[in-house]
Parts: structure tokens; sequence; C-alpha cells
């Protein structure tokens, strides 16, 4: 008799979830969409406790949503380990490369799909400083799945001096119109700054056409979409996805709106910035094009992430506006070149080839997603310690946002304890519990 109630109960919610697709997102209790919320609310609490007491992070934000209902939403820890300030679920925390994927792939999907820009003609014929370099017949395509052969850069040499100081050309005390993009606090960089970087990267010799996560085309994406729309980046974002979706709490540069104290730190930086990193982007070349990155530099709470991901487990559409077709977005989310052992998608990070739900590594690398995601599940990580998952066949957002940098980058504890992953796959664990009754 429990087993058919259950049962009635979920073919309900089932159809219940059929019938709103694409509403917007509102509170719920996991038992109404099919999760133990008992199971969930203990598993999260233990493993956020335990990793703070362990030191893989001072504070984090947890939620999840499934069938368009947010059924968690918890803030554990302080922004430090001084505990002088809780974490609260409005603060935010400098989301890393998750900017990839909320911020840069969703605007370029837009022009792409309004046939402004092309995944497969050469990517120079929008972004004129790869012309007559290696990377001139390289696809937007191959730059977004990590195929085009490009490598990371140490920007450290871009930076620092042969005395390891900061280079006066580069950076000032004082901003003025030579230096108008602020570093950190007191640090503020020349205007070149772009170009300097951009012939960086052109210069920088490309390697074997194959998979390797390379950051370096995601700064030039920004130009790339003010120059094909005529408007400036941020404003592109905020317009076309951020406002309608009812996006308030995300942004880049985020002390212009918020106040510190609303703003989770990062890393104690005694190489470049010779301080806590607090209110500005951690990743140091996204810093030095004034926080403003395809890479990294959003700024968010778990709750405004949310809705973006909703929409992409809808099939484009969320409160009643549609913002890509789902062609669209079968196309992005899926693998792109599995013939060169990429599981990459377009833009968004997918589970590897022949991962198996049993599977907890694959060789020697620790998943940092749940190991249950499933073959049509897409998101993406972040270095700070954050994660942005979402799983068209559950119906399933996860987010979970830290800051294990602090007080430094080199957290093996966080490595060791692999908290992400394990939250995350609390949440499908709570859906075979809740089948299971």
């Amino acid at each position: 008799m429990r087993y058919l109630i259950v049962s009635v109960i979920a073919l309900l919610t089932t159809l219940t979830a059929s019938a709103r697709k694409g509403e917007a997102l509102t509170y719920a209790t996991p038992e109404s969409v099919g999760m133990n919320g008992e199971y969930l609310t203990r598993t999260f609490d233990s493993i956020a406790m335990h990793s703070i007491a362990e030191h893989c992070f001072p504070g984090c934000q947890i939620l999840v949503a499934r069938k368009g209902k947010i059924v968690f939403n918890k803030s554990y820890g302080h922004h430090t380990y001084e505990q002088m300030r809780p974490v609260e679920n409005s603060h935010l925390y400098d989301i890393a490369s998750c900017t990839k994927v909320m911020a840069a792939t969703i605007s370029l999907m837009r022009l792409v799909e309004q046939g402004k820009l092309s995944l497969d003609k050469p990517f120079s014929e929008y972004f004129e400083e790869f012309r007559g370099t290696d990377k001139e017949n390289c696809t937007l395509r191959e730059f977004l799945t990590h195929q085009s052969g490009l490598r990371n850069i140490g920007f450290g040499r871009m930076f620092l001096n042969e005395q390891k100081e900061m280079r006066s050309d580069m950076f000032s005390n004082t901003q003025s119109e030579e230096f108008p993009y602020q570093f950190s606090d007191t640090i503020f960089v020349c205007k070149d700054t772009h170009a300097r970087m951009f012939k960086q990267i052109a210069d920088h010799r490309l390697g074997t056409k194959r998979l390797r996560y390379s950051c370096l085309a995601f700064h030039c994406f920004p130009t790339v979409i003010e120059r094909i729309t005529g408007r400036d980046y941020e404003d592109f974002l905020y317009e076309e996805f951020y406002r309608p979706l009812g996006i308030e709490r995300a942004m880049y540069s985020p002390l212009r709106r918020f106040s510190r104290e609303e703003i989770v730190p990062t890393e104690l930086d005694n190489r470049f910035r010779k301080r806590l990193v607090h209110g500005f982007v951690h990743d140091e070349a996204s810093a030095s094009l004034g926080g403003v990155s395809g890479n990294a530099g959003l700024f968010a709470n778990a709750e405004s992430l949310a809705p973006i991901l909703q929409m992409l487990v809808d099939g484009g559409k969320y409160n009643g506006i549609r913002y890509f077709k789902r062609k669209t977005i079968r196309t992005w989310t899926s693998c792109q070149f599995p013939e060169n052992d990429n599981h990459r998608a377009i833009g968004f990070d997918r589970r590897r080839l022949n991962d198996t739900p049993s599977s907890a590594k694959r060789g020697n690398r620790t998943l940092y997603y749940a190991p249950s995601a499933s073959e049509r599940s897409f998101g993406h990580a972040g270095f700070t310690g954050t994660l942005v998952w979402a799983d068209p066949k559950e119906d399933l957002v996860f987010v979970f946002l830290s800051n294990r940098t602090h007080p430094t980058r080199d957290n093996k504890p966080f490595v060791e304890q692999n908290p992400r992953a394990k939250c995350h796959e609390a949440a499908y664990e709570s859906i075979r519990r809740f089948r299971q009754k």
C-alpha cells in the first residue's frame, strides 16, 4: 500500500512538473518533488560542518531545485575563519570559472542563435587580433570546447618586473585616464591592458588539437560580443538575461552596488595585491581587465544562479519568456568531439566519457560533480570552490558556492574531502531514498 501511495504521488508530481515547464522557480518541500527532505538536510548539514571543521572552506551556500521548485537553500559557516560574519543566503561569492557558463556562454549562444556569430567560421573573422597567427582558422566551437590547442599562460611575467614588483607601466596606485581599471583597492591598471593581453594570447603558440582546458579565449569573448552588438558587454548580459530572469544579486565588480559585508572574500594574495582579495575577482588575469571577463569575474549568491540553470533545464523558457530554442540548448550541451576523447560541450562541462554512476574517479582525477549525474547533465566548476550543475533527466538544479581559496589557494583538505561532489551526490541519493519508501 505504501509503495502504491508513493507511486501515485510521484505520478502526480511528474504531471504537475510537465504542466509547469517554463514557469519561474518557487519554494516547496523536497517531498513534493520526490526527494527525501530529512536525508537531504541531515547530509548537507553534516558535510558542510565537517568541511568547515577540516578547513575546506570557512563557509558555503548550497541550493537544490527540482521540477521547478527550490527545495533547499541554506548557508553555512562564516566569511573567514575568524568567524566575524556568518554567511547569509543573500551574500555574494566569487564564482570564478562558473562565469564561463553563467555569463559568457549564454551571451554567445544568443548571438549564434540570432545568426550574428558562427560556431564554425574562423573566429578571426570576429576577432581580428588572431588574423595572421596560428589561431587564424580556429573556430568558436573549438575554443568553447577546449579543443583548439590553446594552452594557458602564466600572466605573472606580464605583471611583474625583474625585481618581482608590479610593473610601473601597467599598474599605478592612483586612478587616472592612463590607469582607469581597478585591479584591487589600491592598484589600478593601464588603459591598454586589453590590447596587451590579446597580443599575449595571439602570440602564444598553439599545441595539438585535443582536450586542453584553457581560459584564454574566454578573456576575448566580451570584446567580441561588444563588437557584434555595439553594446557594452555587461549591459547586454543584464538586459538580455539577468533583468528579465529576475536576477538581482549577480554582477561583475560588485562593490559598485553591494557593501563588503555582503561579499565573501577569497585569498590573502601575497604575490600581486599584498592583501586580502575582497570584492574584487580572485583571478588575476580577469582582474587586470578591470574585473570583467568571460573567464571569471561574476559574483553571485546561489539563488541568483538557479533561474539560469532552470531556464536551460526547461528548454530555454522561464517565467513565460523564451530565451533559447530547445534545439540550441541540446546542441550547446552535447558532447562535440567524442572521437578525440573530449567530453566537453560548447562552453559547458559534462560528465566525462565512460563514467558510470558507480565511478568516483576517472584515472587519478577525482570528479567534482556527482557520479550519479546523468549523461544529459551539464554545468561548470570554479577555482574558488564553486559548482553549478543542471540535469534535465532528473529535472534537477544544483548550486554550491564556497571560498575554498581562503586564506590560500593551496587547499589540500578541499581536494581530499571533495565536498562539492559529495553534496551533489546527496541530492541524487535523496531522490533514490524517496523512491524506495
